[in-house]
């Protein structure tokens, strides 16, 4: 029972213990003049009663009188010796998670209270705006309606040549027919009801083939690179013929495109300011690791460590950064 309620000032004492081995004098065989109790040579003064006592009421917690505290305090160094005794504070695992609590412990008494002091002005913000704003501007943008009739590289030339019939008399249907009001979905325009039964593209065929705005230079879509290309080339309300891809047969139609334009501050603002922020505190969070790592007179030998062979896994989703050496 005494292991399962220990409170957690002795969980996080025993952890801080366990981490430097609780390197005390060694008993002489003679109590410590002010000591109130000693475990394995380490004096528990009035003095240490008196911090316990104070932690745990300014942490709502019960102070029992002064024989009873002294008692789980003694009972507490007890116990962090039999877990060296054991072996216990050797383990990698405890070694880890009690480094663990005195860097949260570190990072909460001191890069905590740095990291929350710092802000971006407005003036930041706005130097940072001008010398960027062709990042922020709006990209020029093309909006697309397709035909699609699936035949893959591996039809046969007979199979190709049926679904590029197909779509040859589609557009012969969509030129007598236009589109402007038929059909449902985010636009009218585009190839309109022809595409409901002469288009196998899933995605548009229920809404004039509509493929939606594409940023002009935008790497990779969902079109074939031919298709995208030859739809760029065009002028607005024009489409191609019937061009071949890999996976069947496209026709493609630019109907409306935008020029790129410069966007205001206020439209970016919130955004970027959070961004400055982020990056004013990953840099603040490098300078303290880098300076624990001087000052702590650390050195790797990499070139040694490259010898090791490790099971290399995938990392882990981005998490919060662990205090660790740069």
């Amino acid at each position: 029972m005494l292991l399962r309620s220990l409170p957690r000032s002795i969980a996080l004492c025993t952890a801080a213990c366990l981490l430097s081995q609780c390197e005390k004098p060694a008993a002489t065989g003679v109590p410590a003049p002010n000591a109130l109790a000693t475990v394995s040579g380490q004096a528990i003064t009035e003095k240490d009663l008196v911090e316990e006592a104070e932690w745990r009421r300014s942490n709502n917690q019960a102070v029992p009188p002064a024989p009873e505290l002294l008692k789980e305090m003694a009972n507490r160094l007890a116990l962090v010796e039999k877990a060296k005794q054991s072996g216990i504070a050797d383990d990698p695992e405890t070694r880890r998670r009690v480094q663990s609590v005195i860097i949260a412990r570190l990072r909460e008494k001191q890069l905590d209270v740095e990291l929350a002091k710092v802000a971006v002005t407005d003036e930041e913000l706005k130097a940072t705006f001008d010398s960027r704003s062709a990042e922020f501007a709006r990209k020029p943008l093309d909006r697309f309606a397709i035909l699609f009739q699936a035949a893959d590289a591996k039809a046969s030339d007979a199979r190709k040549a049926e679904a590029k019939k197909r779509l040859e008399d589609a557009l012969a249907l969509a030129d007598a027919n236009p589109g402007g009001g038929e059909g449902r979905g985010a636009t009218t325009g585009g190839f309109g009801p022809v595409s409901v039964q002469h288009s196998e593209d899933q995605v548009t065929r229920y809404r004039g083939g509509d493929v939606g705005w594409i940023e002009s230079d935008a790497k990779e879509t969902r079109l074939p690179a031919n298709v995208i290309d030859a739809g760029r080339a065009l002028e607005k309300g024009k489409r191609s013929g019937v061009l071949e891809a890999t996976d069947g047969f496209y026709v493609i139609m630019k109907t409306d495109a935008r020029d790129g334009s410069a966007r205001p501050m206020e439209e970016v603002a919130d955004n970027l300011r959070q961004q400055l922020l982020r990056e004013k505190r990953r840099a603040l969070e490098e300078q303290f690791l880098a300076d624990a790592f001087q000052l702590s007179k650390a050195s790797i030998n990499a070139d040694a460590a490259a010898k090791v062979t490790l099971p290399v896994t995938p990392a882990p989703a981005p998490a919060a950064p662990e205090l660790s050496p740069p």
